[in-house]
């Protein structure tokens, strides 16, 4: 049956039928144009003001919490809301002020939470309300940030809306992308067009409820829902205000490049002629028709209205409310949702660029330019971001090995912007191994036993390795819901912390307790004359200590002189090391350094203070 022969109900049927569907008001892209050059300034605050205001997410470190594999509390093997308050007093520890928790709605769990059947409550296998609030409560009083995940594009197809508008209930008939098949000559109904999934083959479901299909970005349990409504715009804002009541600091919003996609229901995308792809997969096609179209910018921009509502700016506090967007995509895309209202978009350039399924190697100076060009494409006014790991990529690690774990650290502590860090990235945590029969993934399941490693995401989800007990003090069940990584013995917070000499969680602290100096937290960043294997760079403020970082990313032992410019000192005193330049004794903390003959082995890495 052919929708567009029906007599549209409401508004919001109107605009979202079919081909009958008009697109929402362009939303022009006022982005400033970032002057090229190798030092340059944080931001527009930076050069009017000095030292300059800075909201509590530019200053502090972000923390991502999978809640699943973080703590569990009551034996059932899934982490959980009560397992993160117990364990807050961590964070204290690390000097970490924000945490990202990953979604707990109530879910059938298909894709692990990323299938919501409510946006407002919590699903009883993380907790409830009552423990939400009091994670929020406990967490303030430690002056912790909490941002929460918000999926916002998409809902679980048990959601009682995407009950409600397979039977075309008003008001709920337009709140998700509906579109009739085409018909073909022998009388088979296909979808309208070839658009592809994430997670491979159509994007486009048939449901013999409503007689038509609707559209899905990732798996046909996670449909679209339309922002081209207007009433399900209004849910969405209200479910934004319902946390902001609660207290929450910010929200991460989902995977917003899929948010909307075209009203041309019926054109079909063209190839991309990317080699090594084939039909079923979403990168043998230009997704122009699905991501990122232009009218998501006026969603955004409602959203962030609605969270400057919630800022007290007459408070002596900083109350202000982020917004951060994930997308993968390149400055060129990605930066025009800092002209839509968004704090700012993921920077995930160094996890695509430093890792193998992408690229076989990027040296010192390939990490370089992808970290300049973040400064070099930056809006006027706009703060920076760096990503190192997250859910759905393999940990950093495990792209570049063990050796270079520390140096990965000091690299993402020490740039100009904000760092996010993934859970268990402080004390180098890394991929498991996971069989196709211990897949829980959808994406692995999807592409079957021959294929399946090539997606999953489930070796960078294992359970936190808390310490060398059974279960590595994640659970007190038999068996966690993924499995723990056989180095948890030795790999883990508590025996990193008691050990007597230097261990990547106590680089981390260091690093994040110092990272609290004017120069590493606002302060200019200057390359140096960067190798292919040494990466270094000068951070430094008016009227405060510079500060050289210098990372081995080669595989050779090097001296090098760091004396001339932009240094331009003949010595140094060593702040923080990597684990193995202390233990070897190397490089003792504190202790002068002569910087025309530094000596450093492969993934080591110097933070030295440079008096004026």
């Amino acid at each position: 049956m052919d929708k567009t022969s029906e007599k549209p109900k409401s508004f919001c049927t109107r605009l979202c039928q079919g081909k009958l569907c008009i697109p929402l008001i362009a939303v022009t892209v006022l982005a400033g144009i970032a002057v090229a050059l190798t030092t340059v300034l944080t931001s527009s605050s930076v050069r009017e003001r000095f030292p300059p205001d800075l909201k509590w997410w530019q200053k502090s470190i972000v923390y991502q919490i999978y809640p699943r594999s973080f703590q569990d509390s009551d034996g059932d093997g899934v982490g959980d809301l009560p397992g993160i308050i117990s364990r807050l007093d961590y964070f204290t520890y690390l000097n970490v002020k924000a945490l990202w928790i990953s979604p707990f709605y109530p879910s059938p769990m298909r894709d692990f939470g990323y299938d919501t059947t409510s946006h407002v409550e919590v699903d009883p296998l993380f907790g409830n309300l009552f423990d939400f609030d009091n994670l929020l409560r406990e967490a303030h009083k430690r002056d912790i940030r909490v941002i929460i995940d918000f999926v916002a594009g998409y809902t679980s197809s048990d959601h009682p809306w995407f009950k409600k508008s397979e039977q075309r209930i008003e008001p709920y008939a337009g709140y998700y992308v509906w579109a009739a098949g085409k018909t073909l000559d022998n009388g088979t109904t296909v979808p309208p067009s070839n658009w592809i999934s994430s997670f491979g083959y159509s994007a486009w479901t048939w449901s013999k409820t409503r007689q038509e299909y609707f559209y899905h970005s990732f798996t046909p349990s996670q449909p679209q829902v339309n922002y081209r409504c207007t009433e399900l715009r209004e849910e969405m804002k209200n479910i934004i205000r319902f946390w902001l009541e609660r207290g929450v600091d910010g929200m991460r919003v989902d995977a917003i490049a899929y948010m909307m996609v075209s009203d041309q229901y019926y054109e079909d995308q063209k190839p991309s002629n990317k080699s090594g792809t084939q039909w079923w997969q979403l990168a043998y096609w230009i997704p122009s028709l699905t991501q990122n179209v232009p009218d998501i910018g006026l969603v955004v921009k409602e959203w962030g209205e609605v969270l400057d509502s919630y800022d007290d700016s007459d408070s002596d506090t900083d109350h202000s409310k982020f917004m951060v967007v994930e997308l993968y995509d390149p400055p060129k895309i990605r930066n025009r949702y800092y002209a839509y209202g968004a704090d700012m978009p993921f920077n995930f350039d160094l996890i695509v660029t430093m890792n193998p399924v992408y690229h076989t190697y990027c040296d010192a100076i390939c990490i370089r330019d992808v970290i300049q060009e973040e400064y070099d494409t930056l809006p006027d006014g706009k703060w920076a971001n760096f990503v190192l790991s997250n859910h759905d990529n393999k940990r950093a690690s495990s792209r570049l090995g063990s050796l270079y774990t520390d140096a990965l650290i000091v690299l993402l502590l020490t740039l100009r912007g904000t760092p996010t860090t993934y859970y268990g990235e402080e004390i180098g945590m890394e991929d498991i191994v996971v069989s196709f029969a211990e897949t829980r993934d959808p994406w692995g399941i999807n592409y079957g036993p021959d294929h399946y490693q090539e997606v999953s995401r489930d070796p960078a989800r294992s359970p936190m390795q808390w310490n060398s007990s059974s279960n590595a003090g994640f659970t007190e069940a038999t068996k966690p819901w993924l499995p723990l990584h056989p180095n948890f013995r030795t790999i883990n917070v508590e025996t990193e912390k008691n050990s007597t000499e230097m261990a990547t969680i106590k680089l981390y602290r260091d690093l994040a307790i110092l990272r609290e100096e004017p120069s590493l937290q606002y302060g200019l960043l200057t390359f140096g004359d960067v190798t292919p294997s040494i990466l270094f760079y000068l951070r430094s403020a008016q009227d405060n200590p510079d500060y050289l970082v210098i990372i081995n990313f080669g595989n050779m032992t090097l001296t090098h002189d760091f004396s001339g410019p932009p240094v331009s000192k003949a010595q140094g005193r060593v702040k923080v090391a990597t684990s193995a330049a202390v233990n070897e004794k190397r490089f003792y903390l504190n202790s002068a350094v002569t910087l025309s003959s530094v000596t450093l082995n492969p993934g080591d890495g110097l933070v030295i203070e440079l008096q004026h």
